[in-house]
């Protein structure tokens, strides 16, 4: 965290002064990509090494913080490159972000230390069928989940509402999607975790599908908006604590590295994918490409949840 904190702010700093547009790539791109993931992957286990009967909803509690940033950094930044120009907006959010990220950092405290060599990546020791199949629930779940918040600007326009409603839908959904977070955390401490991560991860699909693909007008996109943000990020919350259930806790770092792992071809396909549809297929296909993966990772949910449950169907897991 102490790494990330200075390498994510500088690459915002130093994009600043970018003048090419592979500056950006190694700057905003790779750097600040670096730098956000050595923050984010490392903060989002401490919850779950410190609660137990409440893990989920604390857990949905932390992760909530990127749902409420999607609302304020958006309007924020585009006031500031209003205002004082993109360049100095990249400066002012770097230094806010290493504000931020050093008191988060000084406030975080690890419960266990990563066992044994701390640069394993993969540990195989770790794994085993019940960790395979989160694993492949982590490979096919971005492809879909993060595609909706970066259409939906353009899909506004295509139904013609205006630029600034289109963009303040981003907002709701973001919105949306930090209640999400922290209600399906206090939801799965009750019904089980597994059982919410699938109910929720397959009705967010559904609602792409269905709800998103018939929505015509700006009332019922909005609609969508909210319900998708409801849904859509509930696996979020829930991934730190399933992988703490199948690998332990003590484990949690290196299993939970292992599952971000998964996720990294989808969160670099998925969106460009979904595009690339609309361009030469038009929005049913990218509507339903982006509702699927959210189906098939449901499904692959539910079999790692029969498994777990012994074929039981009521039983809280």
């Amino acid at each position: 965290m102490c790494i990330g904190t200075v390498v994510a702010p500088l690459g915002l700093i130093l994009a600043s002064f970018a003048t090419e547009l592979w500056h950006i790539y190694l700057s905003q791109g790779i750097l600040f990509g670096i730098g956000a993931a050595f923050v984010f992957s490392t903060s989002i286990t401490l919850p779950s090494q410190w609660f137990v009967k409440y893990r989920a909803f604390a857990t949905g509690i932390a992760v909530s913080g990127s749902g409420v940033g999607g609302v304020a950094l958006s309007p924020m930044s585009q006031n500031l490159i209003d205002t004082v120009g993109y360049r100095n907006a990249l400066r002012a959010m770097g230094g806010m972000g290493f504000g931020i990220l050093c008191i988060a950092t000084a406030l975080a405290f690890s419960r266990w230390k990563p066992p044994g060599d701390r640069f394993v990546i993969i540990d195989r020791s770790l794994i085993n069928f019940h960790f395979c199949i989160l694993l492949l629930f982590g490979l096919i779940v971005p492809f879909g989940y993060v595609a909706p918040f970066f259409l939906t600007p353009t899909y506004a326009a295509y139904i013609n509402v205006d630029a600034s409603r289109g963009a303040t839908l981003v907002s709701v959904m973001s919105a949306m999607n930090a209640v999400c977070r922290i209600v399906l955390g206090f939801l799965a401490d009750y019904i089980g975790r597994l059982n919410t991560m699938f109910i929720f991860t397959l009705i967010a699909g559904i609602f792409c599908m269905v709800i998103w693909q018939f929505a015509t007008s700006y009332g019922s996109f909005v609609a969508y908006a909210v319900l998708y943000g409801l849904t859509g990020g509930g696996f979020v919350s829930l991934f730190p604590v399933v992988t703490a259930d199948i690998v332990g806790v003590a484990n949690i770092q290196r299993g939970l590295g292992m599952c971000y792992l998964a996720t990294t071809v989808g969160n670099l396909l998925g969106t460009p994918i979904a595009g690339l549809l609309q361009k030469h297929f038009g929005w049913t296909a990218a509507i339903q490409f982006a509702g699927a993966p959210s189906v098939t990772a449901a499904l692959v949910i539910l079999v790692l949840r029969q498994i777990r449950s012994r074929g039981k169907i009521f039983m809280k897991i």
